[in-house]
């Protein structure tokens, strides 16, 4: 009776471990049928892929002209950090050397000077029939760190032209270093040298407000041609003068009378007579307004001699005048001229105007654009025969008979 219930709880105990095992291998078999179905239930479901195209370079679909232009419109700063893109362009130029041509040929970074005169390649590309830039091939990535350098620590990383165009646009009191380098460049030690060989030695400050009045083109001009041949004669600084003069430069009124007073008293013509009265404002100006006075000057010389003088009287021209009376006040003697002028000095010259000279142009085209002769056009200027060169501006009288 033992021996039948100790058989019956073991194969009870069996069946039990049997049946456990099957419901777990019932269990396991269901979890891998609902992952097969799931698997192949998504497979069997529509995909909708998108294939999203390589973002495109914009720099590599753009010209090298069209990458500058863009450039140019960035800031200093901005174009200083692209010095370190290495995206390649066209024709073997990166990012970061059309940016050194605009920070070159528009922000005037003295290259030359920041690869300390180890630049030896330069190509000319062509932006428009009038526009030209300048690129440099070739630059290792030393030598762009040389820049990068030079363009951060120095002061004033510009060239000449650069220097003559940040001294001209900015207002004093300016920055004395800004005039300190200004004044180290070639172009400005030719102007200098010039009135210290002529016995009429200026201040450098002087120097630097009479170049700053005129044009980069007449200041690099003169110094391309000291370079070619030194001329420091009198004749060369009159000639200079008068060029500044033509494009009414204060500075240059006032060293004419400093420096030439006889020269500007009897050989210039009424209107640069007039021209000088305009614009001179130094102590030699009453002296030469009382000289004029007493010379045989035409109506308009006369009359913008008194003006000048009466203005420095804080006092207004008079509608009527009496010359004698005039001239015995301001100089204490009669004029060498008729003697009275009763109707208001109303007389003016003719009108002037000034032309740019254009490359391929002589005195022949420009007389007759103009309508005057040759002769009136040379000693209207001062020229030198045919000495003409672009960017030169010269004075242009009324042609004969205009009103």
């Amino acid at each position: 009776m033992i021996m039948d219930t100790t058989f019956t709880q073991r194969w009870i105990r069996k069946f039990r471990i049997l049946t456990l095992s099957l419901i777990f291998s019932g269990a396991l078999n269901i979890g891998l049928i609902a992952a097969f179905l799931a698997v192949v239930w998504q497979n069997k479901q529509p995909t909708f892929a998108f294939a999203q195209a390589a973002p495109q370079n914009p720099l590599l679909a753009s010209s090298n002209a069209h990458i500058i232009q863009e450039l140019s419109q960035l800031s200093f700063r901005e174009l200083c950090a692209c010095l370190t893109n290495k995206d390649l362009l066209e024709e073997g130029y990166t990012k970061r050397d059309l940016a050194l041509a605009v920070l070159g040929t528009y922000r005037h970074i003295d290259v030359e000077k920041a690869l300390s005169g180890s630049l030896h390649q330069r190509r000319i590309l062509s932006l428009a029939p009038d526009q030209t830039i300048e690129l440099y091939p070739g630059l290792t990535d030393e030598q762009f760190k040389a820049i990068l350098q030079f363009v951060y620590l120095e002061k004033w990383p510009l060239t000449a032209e650069g220097l003559f165009k940040l001294v001209q646009k900015t207002k004093q009191p300016r920055d004395a270093s800004l005039d300190a380098a200004f004044s180290m460049t070639s172009q400005f030690y030719a102007l200098q040298l010039l009135f210290q060989k002529t016995d009429a030695p200026q201040e450098t400050s002087s120097l630097i407000r009479l170049a700053s009045e005129g044009s980069w083109d007449l200041l690099d001009r003169f110094a391309r041609e000291q370079t070619q041949m030194l001329d420091l004669s009198v004749e060369k600084r009159r000639r200079l003068l008068l060029s500044y003069l033509s494009l009414r430069s204060p500075s240059a009124a006032d060293l004419l009378l400093r420096t030439d007073f006889d020269f500007v008293l009897k050989k210039l013509d009424d209107q640069g007579i007039v021209d000088v009265l305009d614009l001179a404002a130094g102590d030699e100006l009453e002296p030469f307004c009382k000289a004029l006075l007493q010379s045989p000057r035409s109506d308009v010389v006369w009359q913008n001699s008194l003006k000048r003088l009466y203005a420095r009287l804080g006092q207004p021209l008079p509608a009527s005048l009496n010359l004698q009376e005039e001239v015995a006040r301001f100089t204490g003697s009669a004029p060498s001229a008729p003697a009275v002028l009763e109707e208001p000095l109303s007389k003016e010259l003719p009108s002037w105007t000034f032309y740019t000279v254009q490359e391929g142009d002589t005195l022949w085209k420009i007389s007759r654009l103009h309508q005057i002769k040759i002769d009136t056009l040379i000693q209207s200027n001062e020229l030198e025969k045919d000495r003409l060169y672009p960017g030169m501006t010269l004075r242009i009288p009324a042609p004969f008979g205009a009103n």
